[in-house]
């Protein structure tokens, strides 16, 4: 992990002046006016306390897939701020070339993290404080310890180190989520409801066939028929397999479409996928098609990236920009 260690950040109070009118002895300030304020007001404010989720994906200049995920764990006591983060890291290949270090598809670096700060109202500072990660074949296990200067809100934590480096981190409504990271591997005893957690998570596997079907009207008032049939293999080197997408239109009128006066077609086409699993989570990645050409299909197709997640032994989320899909295990 990169980073530039930024300045770390102060805050002052000032207090204000207060003038001073003609004296009144019959006037005298009530004395609740100068209580402090009521322990209701006290609660409200910033909470640091919880889990925060962060994920970015993009793409290195070789072509292949990078996903860097973070899952903060802060406790506030006070203005006290104190826990860790994990940090996963995930390469995957998109063209089918191994990894150097590994010679396999991908591979997963995992770094915890130790934090500590303050909090002065919605303002935090946060110094990480200590690290471990597992050296490997494709991590040499060295880290740069930074601060962080950043804004809390209610459901968000933006954070920066640098001039143009910054992330905003998301907190996690509720705890239906398996960890990033195993507790086990840090040196400290795993959570119980963690480990059930993880232990659902594991018995929900990827492997199988998986179908998703989407009947509609489109603008001419044809009825269109999307079909898709997943066919998904996971090991250790991750996720690979493919599925077939039959896209069927007939028309509403009864009238032949231009391409080839009948009043229906369908085109058919295969796509080759390869991911990686981290969590509950997952990543696919279209890396090849084939489709035949006929009189209203061309054949080209454009490849895609899903972020998904597994919802449950027999559901499987994804997702590709602004669209989504539930694919459920076909019985």
């Amino acid at each position: 992990m990169s980073r530039f260690t930024a300045l770390a950040f102060t805050s002052a109070l000032a207090l204000a002046p207060l003038g001073c009118a003609a004296p009144k002895p019959q006037v005298k300030a009530p004395v609740a006016q100068l209580q402090p304020a009521p322990a209701t007001q006290l609660q409200s404010a910033p909470d640091a306390s919880g889990v925060w989720d962060w994920m970015f994906r993009s793409t290195d200049d070789q072509g292949d897939m990078r996903v860097e995920q973070e899952e903060w764990h802060l406790l506030q006591r006070g203005s006290r701020v104190e826990g860790y983060y994990d940090r996963a890291v995930t390469m995957m290949s998109t063209d089918e070339r191994l990894f150097r270090c590994n010679q396999k598809l991908g591979f997963t670096k995992v770094t915890r993290v130790r934090v500590t700060g303050q909090l002065e109202g919605d303002h935090i500072l946060l110094r990480e404080i200590g690290f471990e990660a597992k050296p490997g074949p494709c991590d040499d296990g060295a880290r740069n310890l930074v601060e962080y200067r950043g804004v809390l809100h209610s459901g968000t934590l933006a954070l920066r180190w640098g001039p143009e480096a910054g992330q905003t981190l998301v907190r996690r409504a509720d705890g239906n989520h398996a960890p990033l990271a195993k507790a086990e591997e840090f040196g400290g005893a795993p959570d119980e409801g963690d480990a059930t957690r993880a232990s659902s998570t594991v018995s929900a596997a990827v492997d199988g066939t998986w179908e998703w079907e989407l009947r509609s009207i489109d603008a001419e008032g044809d009825e269109r028929t999307e079909r898709e049939e997943w066919h998904l293999t996971e090991t250790a080197d991750g996720i690979r397999g493919y599925y077939d997408r039959v896209v069927r239109r007939i028309r509403g009128d009864g009238s032949g479409f231009p391409c080839n006066g009948e009043a229906k077609y369908e085109t058919s086409t295969r796509y080759t996928v390869v991911g990686q699993r981290f969590g509950e989570k997952l990543m696919l990645t279209e890396v090849d098609y084939k489709a035949e050409p006929s009189r209203c299909d061309n054949a080209l197709r454009r490849l895609d990236s899903y972020q998904g997640h597994v919802a449950d032994p027999d559901s499987l989320v994804l997702s590709w920009g602004p669209g989504n899909q539930l694919l459920h295990r076909k019985k």
